[in-house]
């Protein structure tokens, strides 16, 4: 933070910004290893609180032989529930943290791999208030006769539209609209307002 450049207007608002897209994909041998690690975790986990710790601790071949039955089995199956368990807590609390910090429903359900609507289930609120897009002054514009308004609601986490058109029709978003983006929000408000105007402001 020493640098000119970093002294620079709007330098931390670039930096700050979410970049899209915001990972590469995980190799499959990064994913070994996640895989690795995660096993040798939960089989860690199962040592301890399996009922045969002791012969656990015995040299071959009575530790070989524990760990071969259905109860060992078992204990690392339990093991293995915590780390999920634990895993969402995580998950809850970087979605959290992406979304205060710019993040979309629409990005978190792609990093997790459900739907915009699906993210916003499970991590209700995660898009906050405090969120820079939540921010943003609503947008008001006037076409083909008609008028319209797009606004952001934090906790939908989108974008929304409500407007008049010249035959005096009156249409909202509809109640699972995805907008990320205020634009993708007008231009489906403007699509209105042009299906429903009137012949004058057609031939215009």
């Amino acid at each position: 933070m020493t640098t000119n450049e970093h002294e620079e207007p709007g330098y931390w608002e670039h930096f700050m910004a979410p970049r899209d897209p915001a990972w590469t994909e995980p190799t499959d041998k990064q994913l070994s290893t996640l895989r690795t690690r995660v096993h040798d975790a939960a089989v860690d986990l199962a040592a301890h609180i399996s009922v045969r710790q002791e012969q656990l601790q015995r040299k071959t071949p009575t530790r070989e032989q524990a760990m071969t039955t259905a109860d060992w089995h078992l204990s690392v199956v339990r093991a293995l529930r915590e780390t999920l368990t634990l895993a969402e807590g995580i998950a809850e609390n970087y979605a959290r943290k992406a979304g205060a910090a710019g993040a979309s429903y629409a990005q978190l359900g792609t990093a997790w791999g459900v739907s915009r609507q699906a993210a916003r289930k499970r991590w209700p609120g995660a898009v906050s208030a405090i969120n820079p897009h939540a921010n943003r002054e609503p947008v008001h514009f006037e076409a083909f006769g008609g008028e319209a308004r797009v606004v952001f609601h934090p906790e939908d986490g989108g974008w929304w539209w409500i407007a008049t058109a010249a035959n005096r029709q009156v249409r909202e978003a509809p109640e699972k609209a995805e907008y990320d983006t205020s634009e993708e929000a007008a231009a489906a408000a403007g699509a209105f307002l042009s299906a429903n105007a009137t012949i004058e402001e057609t031939n215009r």
